[in-house]
């Protein structure tokens, strides 16, 4: 595994860490879903906060099957580096299986929280403001959100996202970085 793949499996490893103890458990799962929550004013209880709750213990879950070889309920960071490495290069820019359905019920949910409106669409405010939360800089986010917005209405719904994703690798979403000039 080269350089810049270990260092976006530890830049996703330490995002889940949400403890800092060096290891991953269910419960820094749910604590991620948790925060977000909390950078929205909302409350775990409304459908919004329990769908995506939900969708990280599932994500956990699958990733605790595929990841925690010995396990004892713990993804260790080596642990995480080595199932990182062995993903087709499509699912490694993204650190996550593109066609893992926990992985899309996680983002689903995450995007539902985000468009504060509920009108089913993201503005580039809501979009830059979510990513912002998950440490995309503004201009990187405004540069996702028109490789996202394919038919350039200034809005992005669920099957814009899903669908960018698939043509463009969810990294276009999640990890969007400029090509160097």
């Amino acid at each position: 595994m080269g350089a810049e793949q270990v260092a976006v499996a530890d830049d996703i490893f330490d995002r889940l860490d949400t403890n800092g103890d060096g290891v991953l458990t269910a419960d820094d799962y749910r604590a991620s879903a948790e925060r977000l929550l909390q950078s929205y004013g909302a409350g775990p209880n409304s459908p919004k906060a329990r769908a995506l709750i939900e969708a990280n213990q599932a994500l956990w879950e699958r990733q605790a099957e595929l990841v925690d070889r010995d396990r004892d309920g713990r993804i260790r960071r080596e642990e995480y580096r080595e199932w990182f490495a062995s993903l087709p290069a499509s699912e490694a820019s993204s650190g996550a299986p593109s066609g893992s359905p926990e992985v899309m019920a996680v983002l689903h949910a995450q995007f539902n929280v985000a468009d504060r409106d509920g009108d089913g669409v993201m503005d580039l405010h809501e979009f830059t403001v979510w990513r912002a939360l998950k440490g995309m800089p503004s201009q990187d986010a405004a540069a996702a959100f028109e490789l996202i917005d394919s038919d350039g209405d200034g809005a992005i719904s669920w099957e814009d996202f899903s669908g960018a994703g698939s043509v463009h690798g969810l990294a276009a979403a999640l990890l969007y970085r400029p090509e160097p000039a």
